[in-house]
């Protein structure tokens, strides 16, 4: 279907440069140069004033000529008079250098031609000419509409987005909303975070998540379990992509040397926290209707491109398990980029969305390498609260107390 698109925008856009070219062209020769016609590769085209060829060529219709002097007997040729006046009358006789033309609805034949004065003989009338006015009047409208965004006209208009969601596809109307941003209220329990001191954080972390992993695999016999080859190139992909996430982040934030965690970014990273929470404890309902119904309102439209979701990204966040997802969140937190936590955020609520076997919205017992990652993500979160949080307004320890007395 991408290709099918790509091809008609190309399709699409040739003609409407050819069109614009023509239409600057015929000022040019006619009104600039004082032409009497264009010769566009051997044609031209008139619009028909009078009904001196009715029954052939009505009044205000097209006609398309082609220019040549080679003309015989019952063509319909266009000509220029003695006055200068270009008329399309039938060539009746030809008497030597002489040439006898004839309204079909005339009673009296013109004045003699030469052939000097023959412009061509008539190829093609098209009727009635308010198809093509309309027409023209579409196409200009296509093209301002082009102008402004093509992609959406072509997709709006031309290839329409199938009725049926299909869970494979990440659809582009998700990150489209029409209510207006909406910005938590800021208040005094602002907390300071090093960002340089968050990504130490984040390798001590890893480092330790990677200890515990191996330590595992190594406590009993039944863990000597060797993972499928995909399944390392999946995780070895996965992280990737979330180095390729921060990377971005860092780049829009490349001056940014500490994060405001204000109560807007704390309520984010409360509902974070508390997601990773029910996952662990694979509370699937209570984790479905937490990431539907959010307590922050989803901000407005923005360029995805320019916030760094371009498609690329976005399709290699889509293939992420629902973990990392979390994770990539919680960078956006972090380096407080609203932008693209909304853009992350979407697509998982989407993902939850189309996950009717429920089999996104958990982690397997048999994937201990995920299990492992979660718990990693749900120190580092813990650790950065330990580190920063010297006024008490994380609250973490009492979200946890709530998510485990649901679950006993």
């Amino acid at each position: 279907m991408s290709r099918i698109k790509k091809l008609f925008k190309m399709i699409a856009t040739a003609f409407l440069v050819i069109l614009v070219l023509l239409c600057i062209y015929t000022f040019v020769v006619t009104d600039i140069m004082k032409k009497d016609y264009v010769n566009v590769f051997g044609y031209t085209y008139f619009v028909v004033a009078s009904g001196s060829m009715s029954g052939s060529i009505e009044v205000d219709d097209i006609i398309f000529v082609k220019i040549t002097k080679d003309v015989k007997t019952d063509d319909i040729i266009t000509f220029i008079d003695e006055d200068g006046n270009l008329i399309t009358h039938r060539l009746v006789n030809k008497n030597g250098e002489k040439y006898i033309t004839k309204g079909d609805v005339n009673n009296v034949s013109d004045d003699p031609i030469t052939s000097d004065q023959i412009v061509g003989k008539v190829a093609l009338v098209v009727s009635p000419s308010f198809i093509l006015k309309s027409i023209a009047i579409f196409l200009i409208i296509f093209i301002l509409l082009a102008l402004v965004n093509f992609d959406q006209v072509i997709k709006k208009y031309i290839v329409k987005t199938p009725t049926k969601k299909d869970s494979s596809k990440l659809p582009e109307d998700i990150f489209a909303n029409p209510k207006k941003k909406y910005e938590e209220p800021s208040s005094g329990l602002t907390v300071t975070i090093d960002i340089g001191e968050v990504e130490q954080i984040s390798k001590d972390n890893a480092e330790q998540a990677k200890e515990s992993e191996e330590a595992e695999i190594f406590k009993c016999d039944d863990y000597f379990v060797f993972e499928p080859s995909t399944s390392k190139k999946k995780y070895s992909s996965d992280k990737e992509t979330i180095d390729l996430i921060i990377s971005v982040l860092k780049c829009k934030s490349s001056n940014l040397a500490s994060a405001r965690m204000n109560k807007k970014w704390l309520t984010r990273y409360q509902y974070v926290y508390k997601l990773c929470l029910m996952l662990l404890y694979n509370d699937t309902q209570n984790l479905n209707d937490t990431i539907t119904n959010p307590p922050f309102r989803e901000i407005f439209d923005y360029d995805l491109d320019k916030s760094g979701l371009t498609e690329t990204i976005r399709n290699r966040i889509y293939d992420l398990p629902i973990h990392l997802f979390l994770r990539a969140l919680t960078y956006c937190i972090l380096y407080n980029d609203d932008e693209m936590f909304d853009g992350i955020y979407k697509i998982l609520k989407y993902k939850i969305a189309v996950d009717k076997d429920d089999s996104f919205k958990h982690i397997a017992s048999t994937d201990r390498h995920s299990m492992q990652e979660l718990k990693s993500l749900i120190a580092f979160m813990k650790n950065v609260s330990n580190r920063f949080d010297k006024k008490h307004v994380f609250d973490l320890d009492k979200i946890e107390k709530m998510v485990k007395i649901n679950n006993y």
